[in-house]
């Protein structure tokens, strides 16, 4: 069944801080999560997103931050994920940021998505 596309603007959740948050967005709705980071130093955020498919991930992507030149050694930036609400329920989607594999992450962020019928 595809879900019909949205002409109103993704909600947007940006990193505050706290390493949490939780979110109510329609079905067939996109949202985005914008996380603190600086891939010029090896460290990524990693998404451990459930396979119940109630929420998908469709894209992520790193914009450099608005001041200094893009991509400089030790320039950070944010990380955007952009997702989209596929089924009704809850999800929580897991992020580490970390270098590599192995290792303990340097920051967690958890976010509960309340996907809305």
């Amino acid at each position: 069944m595809a879900l019909a596309q949205s002409s109103q603007p993704a909600v947007t959740i940006v990193d505050d801080g706290s390493g949490r948050a939780s979110v109510e967005v329609p079905l067939g709705r996109e949202f985005e999560l914008d996380l603190g980071a600086n891939p010029t130093t090896g460290y990524t955020w990693r998404c451990d997103l459930a396979s119940s498919g109630r929420v998908r991930l469709k894209s992520r992507d790193f914009q450099p931050s608005a001041s200094g030149p893009p991509l400089r050694v030790g320039a950070g930036g944010t990380e955007r994920f952009v997702f989209e609400a596929a089924a009704a329920g809850a999800e929580r989607v897991h992020f580490e940021y970390r270098r590599g594999q192995t290792g303990q992450p340097a920051r967690t962020y958890d976010l509960t998505v309340a996907v809305l019928p």
